[in-house]
C-alpha cells in the first residue's frame, strides 16, 4: 500500500477531489491500495485479483483502491450501499468504478483511470510499467 503521491499526476488530482466530494457528502474515505510493484502484485493471494503483474492497472500507478474512513470493523461494509454511493461520485469525475466490472464481480472498493488505454495498449505503447511511470 502506498500513498496517492505514488499515483500518475492526473490520478492524484481525481483521487484527492473524490476524497473530498465524499466527505462533503457525508461518506468520508480513504485511500488504501495505490502504485503495486511486481512482488506486491504477485503477493496478493489467487482469489483476491485476476491480474498477474503487469496486468492491473495498480501496476501502472492508474488505480487505487478506498476503504470507509472512521469505520474501524466496518471499512469494507456495503449493506448500506456506501461503495455504490462513493462508485456515483468517482465515475462523476471520470473514473472507472470497479462495482461496474464484468469480469471481476464485487470489487466495489476499486477506481482506475483507464483513459490511457487498456493494460494491453499500454504494454504495446511502453514496455513496461516502469517506463510509463518514468515518462509523468
Amino acid at each position: 500500500m502506498r500513498g496517492i503521491d505514488k499515483l500518475h499526476p492526473v490520478v492524484q488530482v481525481l483521487a484527492q477531489r473524490l476524497v473530498v466530494l465524499c466527505e462533503e457528502k457525508g461518506l468520508p474515505i480513504k485511500i488504501s491500495d495505490t502504485l503495486r510493484t511486481k512482488a506486491e502484485q504477485d503477493a496478493i493471494p489467487a482469489g483476491n485479483t485476476n491480474a498477474k503483474y503487469p496486468n492491473s492497472f495498480h501496476n501502472w500507478g492508474l488505480a487505487f483502491d478506498f476503504y470507509r474512513d472512521g469505520a474501524k470493523d466496518k471499512a469494507f461494509d456495503n449493506s448500506d450501499k456506501f461503495f455504490n454511493k462513493v462508485g456515483e461520485i468517482g465515475k462523476s469525475i471520470g473514473l472507472t468504478w470497479g462495482g461496474d466490472f464484468k469480469t471481476i464481480k464485487g470489487d466495489v472498493g476499486h477506481f482506475q483511470d483507464d483513459k490511457h488505454g487498456t493494460i494491453k495498449e499500454l504494454l504495446s505503447r511502453w514496455g513496461s510499467p516502469d517506463l510509463f511511470i518514468k515518462s509523468w
